[in-house]
C-alpha cells in the first residue's frame, strides 16, 4: 500500500514504543468479516490491515492523529483518530451500537456504516459500505439516542474522505 502522508507512513512502519512490530490481520479474518457482514471491503483497507493490522495511533510524543470532518451545514471539526480498528473490533463496536444495552435507544448508526476509528470518547470515523456511497469515510459522535431521532441524524454525520487512501493521506500528528 502506498501511503502518501510521510508522517503516518513513518509511524506505521516503525515498531511501537516497546519494540513490537505491527501485527497484520490474517486474510481469513478479513474474509470472515466480509462473509459474516455480507459486504465487500475496500481493497485499500484490506491491504492496510494485512500490512499494519488494527493500530493504536498514540505514543509518548503523539496524542493521536487528526483529520477534519465537514458537516452538511458547512461547519468543520478537527477529529482525533486514536485507533484504526481491526475487523473484529469493527464488528463488536457496530453490534454494540446497533443493539444498545439496557434498551435505552434503538440502533445508533445507519445501515452499512462501520466504526473504523476510535477517539478518547464516542467519536468515530465510519466506513461507509452502502452501494451508492461505498468506501467513504464519515464521522459521528455517538449519542444515546436512536439514529434518526430529532437532533441525531444525517446532519450529525460529517464527511472526512471519499476513500480510505485519501483518509490516511490526510492524517496529521497531534503531538503531546
Amino acid at each position: 500500500m502506498d501511503v502518501a502522508n510521510a508522517a503516518i507512513y513513518r509511524f506505521l512502519e516503525a515498531p511501537d514504543e516497546w519494540g513490537r512490530p505491527e501485527k497484520p490481520v490474517a486474510p481469513q479474518e478479513v474474509e470472515g468479516f466480509e462473509h459474516s457482514e455480507g459486504v465487500a471491503l475496500p481493497d485499500a483497507l484490506k491491504q492496510y490491515w494485512q500490512r499494519y493490522g488494527g493500530r493504536q495511533f498514540n505514543s509518548k510524543t503523539v496524542f493521536s492523529f487528526q483529520t477534519k470532518a465537514t458537516f452538511p451545514n458547512g461547519k468543520r471539526k478537527r477529529v482525533d483518530v486514536g485507533v484504526v480498528a481491526d475487523p473484529r473490533t469493527m464488528i463488536e463496536a457496530r453490534q454494540r451500537y446497533m443493539d444498545p444495552l439496557y434498551g435505552n435507544s434503538g440502533p445508533r448508526l445507519p445501515a452499512a456504516l462501520y466504526p473504523l476509528t476510535f477517539d478518547a470518547g464516542y467519536g468515530h470515523c465510519l466506513l461507509d459500505l452502502n452501494a451508492q456511497s461505498y468506501g467513504r469515510i464519515l464521522y459521528i459522535v455517538i449519542k444515546a439516542k436512536t439514529f434518526g431521532d430529532r437532533g441525531y441524524g444525517w446532519e450529525q454525520i460529517g464527511h472526512v474522505a471519499d476513500d480510505f487512501e485519501t483518509f490516511l493521506a490526510g492524517l496529521t500528528p497531534s503531538r503531546l
